[in-house]
């Protein structure tokens, strides 16, 4: 009787010795991410959070000076309540993720707690730069869990800022061809009064008046 393996043995054993590979191999990967990620650390808060910041208090500005005027023109036009509405919900969506980001920022600035104005809706009064913590081990694994949710806040104003910029696109097209018809109208009305005078039309679209000679 023979007794070596059949193939199909063999076979489960190269399977399962892959499998094996892989997955300590997924593993290495992983931790030598997560080395990286908390080696950078100090480099990364201050280049991500400095940046995040600025775009979201950037962004709360313009939405508030937005509205302002938005409403300023509502007095003269029926579009404007629309406008008002569109940004409004866009500014809610950012004091939002303001809040989020002021709550996953916190551990990692200095504990003195005179780094950043408190009030979140003085924004004018923040330091779009504050003075952070010292980078230990405990912030360093902080951030390696904490890394994800600044990245999706980041991910979200650029959501909001492709919506701004597509609105105000619509709404400069608009005006465009607002202003587009408003000259054609005035060039319709303006070759109407050149008809009534007496003379002919030139090819470059200038009338030539034939003066009116006295009778003799």
């Amino acid at each position: 009787m023979d007794g070596g393996l059949p193939p199909v043995s063999y076979a489960s054993i190269v399977v399962g010795f892959l499998g094996f590979a892989f997955t300590v191999f997924t593993f290495l990967r992983v931790f030598w991410t997560a080395l990286q990620t908390m080696w950078s650390a100090p480099k990364e808060i201050r280049q991500l959070l400095d940046s995040l910041r600025t775009e979201l208090y950037g962004e709360r500005a313009y939405f508030k000076d937005a509205i302002k005027q938005a409403r300023s023109r509502s007095k003269t036009s029926t579009r404007e309540p629309t406008e008002i509405t569109t940004f409004a919900i866009l500014n809610d969506s950012i004091k939002s993720m303001m809040r989020d980001f002021r709550d996953l920022e916190a551990p990692f600035l200095d504990t003195d707690g005179s780094s950043v104005d408190p009030d979140i809706e003085r924004f004018g009064q923040v330091k779009l730069r504050p003075d952070y913590g010292r980078m230990d081990f405990q912030l360093r694994f902080l951030w390696l869990h904490t890394k994800d949710g600044f990245m999706s806040i980041q991910n979200q104003v650029t959501r909001i800022q492709a919506r701004r910029i597509a609105y105000e696109t619509s709404n400069t097209l608009t005006c465009v061809r607002d202003v587009q018809k408003a000259v054609q109208d005035l060039d319709d009305r303006l070759y109407v009064l050149e008809d009534r005078f007496p003379g002919e039309r030139l090819d470059d679209g200038r009338v030539h008046v034939k003066r009116r000679h006295p009778s003799r």
